[in-house]
């Protein structure tokens, strides 16, 4: 984070043409997008990391004390970057966001009200699941049933870049997406049937 705030300061103080397009009226916009892109993508590492664990490929490769610092990592970056995603889009000057519009899904909003409100929905879910990760071991039990609202919000994050995104239709973006979109169903089904497999040979 302090090396995008710092090479965004030196873009504006040393590049002339990268700061005026930078000062235009998308420039929230661009940024935004930007962030979020970074943003789905840790998400996706951090659910595969998870499923990884859960569904013992970690084992494997990378080794689960490094797939679990990865999905930890991952999600913690991600929140990071989603919160920027949603508050840069304060500077944007042609659909003119507000607090309010930001952050509460209204069928009147802006832009695209159903695929904005699949995000404004994900992101304070994105916080609980891991702000409670965190502190499981007081929270006991229970964190996993709030952990599994994890799939929701990435399945809701990816719909919300999917038809929110101005740049979808990009062929590398469109391949990003169908990518960890597939990789993610194929690993929780996998999970699925993994677990139980398990539980049919009281192995779990």
């Amino acid at each position: 984070m302090l090396g995008v705030l710092v090479g965004l300061f030196v873009m504006l103080m040393v590049g002339s043409d990268i700061a005026q397009s930078l000062n235009g009226i998308h420039t929230g916009w661009y940024l935004s997008r930007s962030t979020g892109l970074v943003a789905y993508f840790l998400s996706w590492l951090s659910t595969f990391a998870g499923l990884m664990i859960t569904g013992r490929q970690a084992q494997q490769w990378p080794g689960v004390f490094q797939a679990n610092d990865i999905h930890r990592q991952a999600s913690l970056a991600s929140v990071i970057m989603m919160s920027i995603h949603i508050v840069v889009l304060l500077l944007d000057g042609y659909i003119g966001y507000t607090w309010q519009t930001l952050f509460i899904p209204s069928a009147n909003g802006p832009y695209l009200p159903f695929a904005v409100a699949l995000g404004q929905i994900a992101f304070p879910l994105v916080v609980v699941v891991t702000v409670t990760a965190e502190w499981r071991s007081m929270i006991g039990k229970a964190w996993r049933w709030i952990h599994a609202a994890a799939f929701f919000t990435f399945f809701a994050g990816a719909l919300h870049g999917i038809l929110a995104g101005s740049d979808t239709r990009v062929s590398m973006i469109s391949l990003m997406y169908i990518l960890t979109i597939s990789s993610t169903l194929f690993m929780t089904a996998y999970r699925v049937i993994f677990r139980t497999s398990l539980k049919a040979t009281g192995t779990a």
